[in-house]
């Protein structure tokens, strides 16, 4: 039983060339889950305002924004371990160049959004690429359980990212500035796995058809099919409405609960911690039946905890309620990844995954009216707001769905084809 188990949770990890990605892919979300730590620290420290820590996001949310269609397009077209090997170079150049800026004492808010920026506009390259490089290592069977397994790796660097960031941070050798280095140096590690990795070859395109082409034929194939339509759009409005509870914690910490707003690694920590055990208690189920289900069970979780988390009169409530976040938004994402890379055919991955990415750009800039409503009326009004929001796009979902399986049983796709696309 137990081994079974284990086999289905595990099974995409017997690929060697999927297993090396995942590897390097871990690392880097260490190094990306700190940094959500640590520049939200820097900017609550150089300022003492939500606001700023919510306008630190809007540079990766501008960027991401204008570059991730495009990014996508790319990934659809060029050879993905060079895109990779290009963009997490720069991303450890980027958390280098900040690690400097810190420790030299020339650190300012608009060098934090620059960074972001940056960072947004890499993630746009790449992360597309490194979805649609999953569909071409695995073969269907063992897709979904491998874009599962990488929502595991990412829930479980969220519980050891801000725990390390928090850790590194308070230290008076290493302070913000040395974390920042060390996350820097965690992408020449990352590096190094891609480089062990074999080549791989530009995807053949239609001759004479432009990136913008290109991105409308990605966009056309998500209309015809309306159940990958409506996950992308849900997976937006849901990030929108409820993943940038982060941006209130500092606040939430020092002017609500009398913590330090340093114990923000015990709140998102204790997050990744029931994040992870569900996302391996799901992996296996990526590809069932009930994921549709699970998914949106996931989104009620997250919008009922949000509603939790604002009525927290201690730091123990605070972390009971942070602990059903972790489990509902990360239910949520990693069946909603699953389930649009199977609704999708394999000549758009990168370009379906980029759109559906569009939600952290969107995201980047929610967090700054966020931060700016909790300064103006706190974060438990907010807070409170989030999770109504969360639970009215659950609902909608729900009823699409509902609509969507009357009129086609799942699995069948229109028969329209997208012109010009095979």
């Amino acid at each position: 039983m137990i081994s079974s188990w284990v086999e289905a949770t595990f099974k995409a990890l017997q690929h060697r060339d999927y297993r090396m990605l995942w590897i390097g892919t871990t690392v880097a979300f260490l190094a990306f889950m700190m940094s959500s730590v640590v520049q939200s620290l820097v900017a609550f420290d150089l300022t003492g305002k939500n606001g700023a820590v919510g306008l630190v996001a809007v540079g990766m949310g501008v960027s991401t924004i204008l570059v991730s269609p495009f990014g996508g397009v790319i990934a659809d077209r060029m050879s993905k371990r060079r895109l990779l090997l290009v963009g997490q170079s720069l991303i450890g150049i980027n958390f280098a160049t900040v690690g400097l800026l810190i420790v030299t004492d020339h650190i300012t808010i608009g060098a934090l959004v620059a960074s972001t920026f940056v960072m947004g506009t890499v993630f746009s390259f790449i992360g597309p690429a490194r979805q649609a490089w999953i569909g071409d290592l695995l073969p269907g069977d063992d897709l979904a359980n491998g874009i599962a397994l990488q929502q595991v790796s990412m829930s479980g660097t969220r519980i050891i990212g801000p725990f390390l960031a928090s850790g590194l941070a308070g230290l008076a050798i290493v302070g913000t500035g040395g974390t920042y280095l060390f996350m820097g140096g965690l992408f020449a590690f990352v590096v190094f796995t891609l480089a062990l990795l074999p080549r791989t070859q530009p995807r053949p395109h239609r001759q004479g058809v432009s990136l913008m082409g290109d991105m409308k034929l990605g966009v056309a194939h998500m209309v015809e099919r309306p159940r990958l339509l409506l996950l992308s759009l849900s997976f937006i409005g849901m990030v929108m409405a409820g993943y940038s509870y982060f941006v209130v914690l500092p606040g939430l910490l020092e002017n609500e609960l009398n913590r330090d707003s340093g114990d923000i690694g015990w709140l998102l920590g204790i997050s990744a911690v029931s994040g992870l055990a569900v996302t391996v208690g799901l992996a296996g189920m990526a590809s069932s039946r009930h994921a549709w289900k699970l998914m949106l069970g996931g989104g009620m979780v997250l919008g009922v905890s949000l509603a939790l988390l604002s009525l927290a009169e201690t730091f123990s409530q605070a972390l009971g309620a942070m602990l059903l976040v972790g489990a509902g938004s990360s239910a949520f994402q990693m069946l909603n990844n699953a389930l649009v890379m199977q609704e999708s055919d394999q000549a758009y991955y990168g370009r379906v995954m980029s759109i559906t990415m569009l939600a952290w750009g969107f995201n980047g800039l929610a967090g700054y009216p966020f931060g700016r409503l909790a300064d103006a009326s706190g974060e438990r009004a907010t807070l409170l707001l989030m999770g109504t929001l969360v639970v009215s796009a659950t609902l909608i979902t729900a009823a699409f769905h509902a609509a969507l399986s009357r009129r086609q049983p799942a699995g069948v796709v229109a028969v329209a084809t997208v012109a010009g696309g095979k």
